[in-house]
């Protein structure tokens, strides 16, 4: 569980990994004074003025409980959750590729890949075309999985995302130019 508190805005992480902000809201009343507030499993804080204190084990306990008893804003779900960091990670699987192959964009990609490109370039962009379509497929199958599943059925988002496809190595996208092109002799016919 997780909350930041600062200035109006506070952000929540309950105890099933469900997230969310509310921005311009009054400060959680607790039995001690703050200005801003960041507990999670890693730190437990609280800042008073310029001073930074850890929270003692009866503060960190009223803080869990408070959280325990919060309910999220109308329509945020942890199925939709997943599904947007879901999106989030295509995207990431995506990028590493094209960035690995030092193109500059999925634009870059598409352009080199188009019908009749002569470009040198041109099959390796196809299969990377490939491997997005494999990539969005993938998706596509699982966040309507995650969308038709009970959220106390849900597992976790680490277990949906090593559904997707990762990248093959470099080499699947790489070996692609014609051989003869390494010829330094030409050849004889």
């Amino acid at each position: 569980m997780k909350i930041e508190y600062e200035n109006g805005t506070l952000r929540i992480e309950n105890a099933r990994g469900l997230r969310w902000q509310l921005d311009k809201v009054d400060k959680p009343e607790f039995n001690f004074s703050y200005d801003a507030l960041s507990v999670s499993e890693q730190h437990a804080l609280r800042r008073l003025g310029g001073n930074i204190m850890p929270l003692a084990e009866d503060q960190m306990a009223e803080v869990r409980e408070f959280i325990r008893n919060l309910s999220p804003p109308a329509g945020v779900t942890l199925n939709k959750q997943m599904v947007a960091d879901l999106h989030t990670f295509a995207h990431g699987l995506i990028n590493a590729v094209v960035k690995q192959l030092e193109y500059d964009s999925l634009l870059d990609v598409m352009i080199t890949a188009r019908e009749g490109s002569t470009d040198l370039y041109a099959e390796q962009a196809r299969r990377i075309l490939t491997y997005v379509d494999a990539v969005w497929n993938a998706y596509y199958g699982l966040s309507a999985q995650i969308n038709n599943t009970l959220d106390s059925e849900l597992t976790t988002l680490k277990d949906y995302a090593e559904m997707m496809p990762f990248p093959p190595e470099k080499e699947h996208f790489s070996k692609v130019a014609p051989e003869e092109l390494f010829d330094v002799a030409p050849s004889k016919h």
